[in-house]
C-alpha cells in the first residue's frame, strides 16, 4: 500500500482514514459478523448536529414510526375499530401541516435476525385472536402487544 501510494503521489494519511476490511467497524464485528444496530443511537447521532427548524418547508412529508404510535395507545376496554381511529386521529395531527403522510412499521423476513430476536422477545403467553372484528372489545391490549 505505500508503494502505490509513493507511486501515485498519495497522502497515506488520506489513504489510511478509509476502512481496511470488507466492512466498515460501526457496521461489523471483528470475526466480520453484522453488528447488532440501535436505532436510537443512531437517531440521536443523526439529530446532534441538527438543530429544529422553526417553519417546516412546503410541501412537506411526515414519517411516523407505526410500532410507536401504536405502543402509544391505550387500548384497555376499547374496540379495535376505536383503536383505529384513535391511531388515524394521532396521525393526521402529528402530519397536519404535511402533504404526505406515511406511517412504517419494521418488516420482520422469515430468515432474518430481527425476526428471531422478535420472536425471542414476545411472550407465549400473549393474547392471540384469530378473527379481528371492528367490535371486539380489548381487555388486556399489553398482552396482545407482547404475542410475537
Amino acid at each position: 500500500m505505500i508503494l502505490i501510494a509513493q507511486n501515485r503521489k498519495l497522502h497515506i494519511r488520506d489513504v489510511l482514514v478509509h476502512p481496511l476490511g470488507p466492512l466498515p467497524w460501526a457496521l461489523s464485528n471483528s470475526d466480520g459478523s453484522l453488528r447488532k444496530t440501535n436505532k436510537a443511537a443512531l437517531a440521536r447521532e443523526l439529530e446532534k448536529n441538527v438543530s429544529p427548524a422553526e417553519d417546516m418547508p412546503e410541501p412537506s412529508a411526515c414519517i411516523i414510526d407505526g410500532m410507536s404510535l401504536v405502543q402509544k395507545l391505550k387500548g384497555d376496554d376499547k374496540t379495535f375499530q376505536q383503536l383505529a381511529e384513535t391511531a388515524l386521529s394521532l396521525a393526521l395531527h402529528e402530519g397536519a401541516r404535511s402533504r404526505r403522510i406515511d406511517v412504517v412499521f419494521d418488516v420482520y423476513w422469515k430468515t432474518s435476525i430481527k425476526n428471531a430476536e422478535r420472536c425471542n422477545r414476545g411472550a407465549t403467553s400473549g393474547t392471540q385472536w384469530k378473527n379481528i372484528a371492528p367490535g371486539h372489545n380489548i381487555h388486556q391490549w399489553r398482552k396482545f402487544l407482547t404475542n410475537p
